[in-house]
């Protein structure tokens, strides 16, 4: 991989290969004629370091790494509005595209029009796409701007389904899925592609013959490491029936919720939240067909104010925990002994 030379390093060998016999010190004639192109050599030596990079999808990142995906036909998967509905009181004709807000100022939007007679219910998408669109039910309360006959709002359930955008390292992987194992006539793999285009998709695992010959399961999890929804399901059906060989019978299914319940005795003081948040994060990012005891025991080591663990249990077991096929792990209860 090219590498760029710094300016000091340009400097020297312009000075090496100059054939003057003129004094080559700071501040000479010479020595500032040098320095001033040295200065520009080195933009450009760093340009060509960045286009190095950006020519490779393994070092490639943002517009460049999707236009490296996009040649190979993986393209990047937008960020998604998260949906809902809103409780509206009042009298009065509640035009599509009313705005209601959460008091930290999450902005949503009206689907439809709506004529409101005392209260009525209305769906309404995030203004802004993204996981920040996901709220608590009871957040949703303010009226930015007056509506006539509009007195209050709110949200009796969570809005869902918002999506941040594709990250780097998920195109990545996806793109690398694409090249080096390409799916081919409807195999396991062309169901594992077709699966994790789908916005809101944030893994997925194929089951060939599952129940039967021409059978296929595809498990999925949505992008925010959650069990996906029914619209999520509902959408990796509809575009995997699209584009699927005629014969095969697909079931697309959510992963299963599993509770890990986590038992650890500590020498020293840890702050509960802070072990709680470090596994949580692991779970995200889970990739094997287990729990891994060593990972979850090195996140408790590595926590401050831990000095040493034992008697480390998983739903009261020791040692890595197996997961199902359909398995999702999620934090249960955690106990500092």
């Amino acid at each position: 991989m090219y590498k760029a030379r710094d300016e000091q390093e340009i400097l020297q060998e312009l000075q090496q290969l100059s054939k003057s016999t003129v004094s080559k010190i700071e501040g000479t004639f010479e020595n500032d004629v040098f320095a001033s192109n040295a200065i520009e050599f080195g933009k450009t030596e760093v340009e060509l370091e960045q286009l190095y990079q950006a020519a490779f999808a393994d070092t490639a990142w943002g517009e460049y790494l999707t236009m490296r995906a996009a040649e190979a036909g993986v393209f990047r998967k937008e960020a998604v509005q998260a949906v809902g509905t809103v409780t509206v009181t009042g009298n009065g004709e509640l035009p599509a595209g009313s705005r209601f807000a959460t008091e930290s100022g999450v902005i949503f939007e009206t689907t439809e029009p709506a004529l409101i007679k005392n209260t009525a219910s209305v769906p309404v998408h995030a203004a802004v796409a993204g996981i920040g669109g996901n709220v608590m039910p009871g957040t949703i309360t303010e009226i930015p701007a007056s509506i006539p006959g509009i007195s209050g709002v709110t949200n009796e359930s969570a809005t869902v389904n918002g999506y941040d955008a594709e990250a780097d390292a998920a195109l990545l992987a996806r793109y690398l899925l694409h090249v080096r194992t390409p799916g081919t006539t409807g195999n396991a793999t062309h169901y594992l592609e077709w699966a994790l285009s789908v916005p809101g998709v944030g893994s997925a695992k194929i089951i060939p013959t599952w129940d039967g010959p021409n059978t296929v399961k595809v498990i999925i999890v949505d992008a925010n490491r959650d069990a996906a929804s029914e619209e999520l399901l509902s959408s990796v059906a509809e575009y995997i029936e699209s584009v699927r060989p005629i014969g095969a019978r697909v079931t697309i299914v959510s992963a299963r919720k599993k509770a890990i319940d986590i038992s650890v005795k500590i020498t020293g003081r840890a702050d509960k939240a802070s072990v709680e948040s470090s596994i949580m994060e692991y779970f995200k990012n889970i990739t094997t067909t287990y729990v891994s005891a060593a990972k979850i025991g090195d996140i408790i080591f590595h926590t401050v104010g831990v000095d040493d663990y034992t008697a480390l249990t998983l739903n009261g077991e020791q040692g890595n925990l197996e997961l199902a096929a359909d398995e999702l792990p999620v934090l249960g209860a955690v106990t500092l002994r």
